[in-house]
């Protein structure tokens, strides 16, 4: 299975990375990327990486190169501290526009046996319900706002039926399971082994919700992990 990764020199995207490279059902990745991987992945067969500086639009021989994917982990975005040095249409570029005209080029190609292209975005849990967005944010305004953006325009592209589209609303994703993190937000985190865990799970097997939010991704992805275990 041939699958795009976007994000991967970021914290989660590194782990989706080393995931997908370590699952054999996985055959192809395809990193989009601004600049070179960590120097752990240049030699790795697996990977192809396409440097690309606008992530929503692709020349003829980009295309080439991802048709035949049969599905997306997108976790590119801004943070909160690189937004606050952005502008909103800068913002907007990179949360909104990026990701859906990603979606909209990549479900138009022809995959096998009439499957669809499954897309999977990293959105967060304060971004709000996209059918509240007149409400005033106190902070990251643009930012979130724009995300909310995007999984309204990706759910209503799945709609058309030649997208699967995932939304994922993660809280505090850290490395494994900290004592302090589980003391001080209870199950307000969620570990990056858990998310992308679950992401290649959505991927193999998809899922009824089509929003994901933190209690989802830690028990989904929990269970990911047992069954991955089992199978070594």
């Amino acid at each position: 299975m041939k699958v795009i990764v976007t994000g991967g020199t970021g914290f989660l995207g590194t782990e989706i990375l080393r995931q997908c490279v370590a699952n054999p059902r996985i055959t192809s990745i395809i990193a989009l990327a601004r600049r070179d991987l960590a120097p752990e992945w240049q030699a790795e067969k697996k990977i192809t990486t396409l440097k690309v500086t606008d992530f929503g639009t692709y020349s003829p021989e980009d295309l080439k190169v991802l048709e035949g994917a049969e599905g997306c982990f997108w976790a590119l975005g801004t943070t909160p501290d690189r937004g606050r040095h952005m502008t909103n249409e800068e913002l907007k570029t990179v949360n909104e526009d990026w990701p859906t005209n990603a979606a909209k080029a990549w479900s138009q190609w022809p995959l096998p046996d009439g499957d669809v292209f499954r897309f999977v975005f990293t959105s967060g849990s304060l971004v709000p319900d996209p059918a509240n967005l007149d409400q005033k944010l106190w902070f990251g305004e643009s930012m979130r706002k724009g995300r909310a953006y995007t999984e309204q325009n990706l759910l209503e592209l799945a709609k058309a039926g030649k997208l699967d589209a995932y939304i994922t609303k993660p809280g505090f994703i850290t490395t494994g399971e900290p004592l302090l993190w589980k003391l001080a937000f209870g199950k307000g985190y969620v570990s990056k082994e858990a998310v992308t865990a679950c992401y290649l799970d959505l991927l193999f097997n998809g899922n009824e919700k089509k929003v994901l939010w933190n209690p989802d991704l830690r028990s989904v992805g929990a269970e990911a992990l047992k069954k991955l275990a089992a199978e070594k």
